[in-house]
């Protein structure tokens, strides 16, 4: 199987011709993306055993990723098998090496996780992909230990839909998987150590703006479990107001019904209308247990505390996340 790798590069430096160089030498077509670096580094892209698309200027991470993909057949027709990788020296070649492998013995979509538990790894990282990993478990029913990793790799097959994917720079990774999840792929996943060089200094990921894009584009992708969300808080409210918890179990029935007709169905032929769309079975199970945890955490502090419905459940939709968050740690980590 012929593979080959997709560099997006924004102002390199000289580990970028090192990993081009090594990775030659294992036999793989190259594809670079500069993404406007400008005229000062095109030395950095002269003379290269690759092909080097350039960008006329700086249009983010996704974008060159999208490009990559878009081209890649044109420049390496016998393509099977794609990876992605960072410019920067965080993906040795023998990470590279283990992602192939896992190509060839059949996994047609393989993700590499980080180890960020490492008192190297910088405390902005630490942070960012702590709250990545939550919020993609609660919306996908997995747990992932790290969702923000360059290094992936894919069969060809997977490009038509990554290229409807949103997400110009930074987001365009994350949404990458959530719209993976919903399509039904199980990712195989590679634990790789976590590299970093000069407390990562020489990254280009801007933390307030970059980590705001990401989230932003994560709500939109999830728009409709949000928009439940909120309908539900309204339903509990309006029930509170007029009955009390008179009719508990029945709200909470019908919220769910409402989640269910907006996230598998209203989802289906909105933002799926072009993708495949495979929910599966899992994500009903789990929604049906999650509104029925509400009902019974509303009943507890009903009888313990006699907090008004609506305080209840805010709080028991915060406590089953968190609940549901490490659960579903545990049974990875096992």
């Amino acid at each position: 199987m012929k593979t080959t790798v997709i560099i997006p590069a924004y102002e390199p430096d000289e580990k970028m011709r090192t990993l081009v160089a090594q990775l030659k030498e294992k036999d793989f077509n190259i594809l670079i993306i500069d993404d406007g670096s400008g005229d000062s580094f095109q030395p950095l892209f002269e003379n290269l055993p690759a092909a080097v698309i350039h960008h006329p200027e700086n249009k983010g991470k996704g974008i060159a990723l999208k490009t990559g993909l878009a081209k890649v057949l044109d420049y390496y027709p016998d393509t099977e098998n794609v990876i992605t990788a960072d410019a920067d020296g965080q993906h040795p070649v023998s990470d590279i090496l283990r992602v192939q492998d896992e190509l060839e013995r059949g996994h047609d979509f393989v993700i590499t996780t980080r180890i960020l538990k490492s008192a190297k790894t910088p405390l902005k990282s630490q942070i960012g992909n702590a709250l990545s990993r939550f919020f993609f478990c609660i919306a996908n029913n997995h747990y992932l230990p790290d969702n923000q990793s360059g290094l992936r790799g894919f069969s060809v097959k997977h490009i038509d839909w990554m290229l409807q994917v949103k997400g110009d720079k930074y987001d365009y990774e994350l949404t990458v998987l959530l719209i993976a999840e919903k399509q039904g792929i199980r990712a195989k996943r590679v634990a790789i150590d976590a590299v970093y060089f000069d407390n990562n200094s020489n990254t280009h990921f801007k933390p307030l703006v970059d980590t705001l894009r990401i989230y932003r584009q994560f709500f939109s992708t999830e728009i409709f479990a949000v928009i439940a969300a909120v309908i539900a808080i309204v339903m509990v409210l309006v029930s509170d107001i007029l009955f009390g918890y008179r009719y508990l179990f029945l709200t909470c029935i019908a919220a769910w019904v409402v989640h269910a007709l907006l996230c598998f169905v209203v989802e289906r032929y909105t933002i799926f209308r072009k993708i495949k769309y495979t929910p599966g079975v899992r994500r009903m199970i789990f929604s049906i247990f999650r509104y029925a945890i509400y009902s019974l955490i509303c009943l507890a502090i009903k009888s313990l505390l006699g907090w008004p419905f609506t305080v209840a459940f805010i709080i028991a939709m915060a406590l089953t996340a968190l609940m549901e968050f490490y659960l579903l740690k545990v049974a990875y980590d096992n």
